[in-house]
């Protein structure tokens, strides 16, 4: 299969854009949300744990920009703080700055305690008009409920893409399911609310869905558990999707090892949506969102429509998370051919063979002015650099090297460094000794869409 995919797909890196300088990190989150779908209000109360900048007297967070703050302090004491508008983006399109002084101080950390509540501005999902300028997936209402980085609808402190770990609390009307990733914990409530804790080690966004009719289909694969929502989703794809999720997972086990998925469990949730940014939605620790009525739209132009590459991408970010900054590329490559690989052991190798040629397409298709990917930027519009060209230079090491040698190659990779962040200093310091040097710098240093090509890779062109 041909990915089916949306440019708002690249969005799932999307980076928060605050404009004052970064003075604090975050390090911990312990949040407890009580959401009301019936009103579409959000109120929350957290503590979060962090890192200070040396001699530091403010730092600034983005928040959602109709969310009023009832309470902020810090370490303890009343903080003063000040509201900053900033101009929206894509990726976060109803957002301002928070302005916060800071005490004079020695340490190198901070607790921020902090109080707030509001409704999310309503906004069009992604993809319900082709001339939205501004659009967002988050949303609570008496159908759904999704929220993620896109909102804000927690302090967020830039760049977007810094582990933390996290504690979040739900709270929702009776007969509602939420979903996140991570270790669950289901809560007693005076009430009779349905309360859940999720915890998360290793996160990087705050994300859940939730619904009053969520169905639940279980396997276990690898160790690890599989779980898919959804609301109207036939049976038969939901029984061959869990399938092919449980043979994803298998394949990867066997290749790489034992990936970081939180809590043991990995969990696709086909939020209630009617559009949003593609079909295969956006990845998080432990967790997978997925539109359901883009899904149904494409099974109602084929029955046999599969998301097994775009889930196996996904998937596939459980091992591949440790390129950092600029080498992000290597992430985005590596569970990008990871889903390629799927397609060929587990789907057929004429889809195998279509998939790359499509890569070849989209980039020969590249300006002459397309960086290289040891330039190539993190956030931008840079996609079929650092997900294609990055699939074909390794599909390029793969014929070079052999299947064997190349998995193996791989599998040390990612052993080596699965824990560390790198960069692209790193990934050309080992491939070097595994591949020709003069080849490996040519695929990494070349911008523009001229491709160094094996034989093999000219021969199927």
């Amino acid at each position: 299969m041909i990915r089916s995919l949306v440019l708002m797909m690249a969005f799932a890196v999307a980076a928060v854009s605050a404009s004052a300088a970064i003075t604090a990190e975050p390090v911990r989150y312990d949040l407890k949300a009580q959401i009301e779908p019936g009103t579409g209000s959000v109120a929350v109360r957290g503590e979060i744990g962090m890192q200070l900048e040396p001699g530091a007297r403010q730092t600034t967070f983005v928040l959602h920009r109709s969310f009023a703050i009832r309470k902020l302090l810090v370490d303890g004491v009343p903080a003063k703080f000040s509201y900053q508008t900033v101009d929206p983006t894509p990726f976060n399109p109803a957002v301002r700055n928070v302005v916060v002084d800071l005490p004079a101080r020695t340490a190198a950390t901070l607790k921020m305690d902090i109080v707030y509540d509001g409704k999310l501005e309503a906004l069009p999902e992604w993809g319900a008009s082709p001339d939205t300028k501004l659009a967002m997936d988050d949303q609570v209402n008496d159908r759904m409920v999704q929220l993620a980085s896109y909102s804000s609808w927690y302090p967020q402190f830039a760049p977007f893409g810094r582990h933390f770990q996290t504690e979040l609390e739900i709270s929702l009307p009776k007969g509602w399911t939420a979903v996140s990733g991570g270790a669950k914990r289901d809560l007693a409530s005076a009430d009779g609310r349905a309360v859940t804790h999720w915890s998360v080690q290793d996160n990087f966004d705050l994300a859940f869905a939730a619904a009053p009719n969520f169905k639940v289909i279980k396997t276990r694969s690898s160790g690890v558990e599989i779980e898919i929502y959804h609301t109207q989703m036939p049976d038969t794809v939901i029984a061959g999707e869990s399938t092919e999720l449980a043979a994803v997972t298998a394949l990867f086990t066997d290749a790489l090892g034992e990936a970081n998925v939180p809590g043991g469990t990995i969990r696709h949730v086909y939020s209630p949506m009617k559009k949003g940014q593609g079909r295969a939605g956006i990845a998080r620790a432990g967790v997978i969102i997925t539109s359901e009525g883009r899904m149904l739209d494409a099974l109602m132009g084929d029955p046999n429509y599969s998301l097994l590459q775009d889930l196996a991408h996904e998937v596939a970010h459980f091992w591949w998370h440790f390129g950092s900054g600029q080498g992000d590329w290597v992430n985005e490559a590596f569970a990008e051919y990871s889903s390629a690989i799927a397609v060929r052991e587990i789907g057929a190798k004429e889809r195998f063979d279509g998939v790359l040629a499509y890569y070849r397409k989209c980039v020969a298709g590249l300006p002459a002015t397309a960086p290289s990917l040891a330039t190539v930027p993190q956030q931008g519009g840079d996609f079929y650099v650092r997900y294609y060209k990055g699939s074909l230079m390794l599909d390029d090491f793969r014929r070079s090297m052999g299947d064997e040698a190349f998995f193996s190659a791989a599998r040390e990779f990612y052993q080596t460094y699965k824990t560390t962040p790198i960069g692209t200093a790193e990934f050309r310091a080992f491939w070097r000794t595994r591949v020709d040097g003069t080849r490996l710098d040519a695929w990494l240093d070349q911008g523009g869409p001229a491709l160094p090509t094996s034989a093999d890779a000219r021969a199927a062109q």
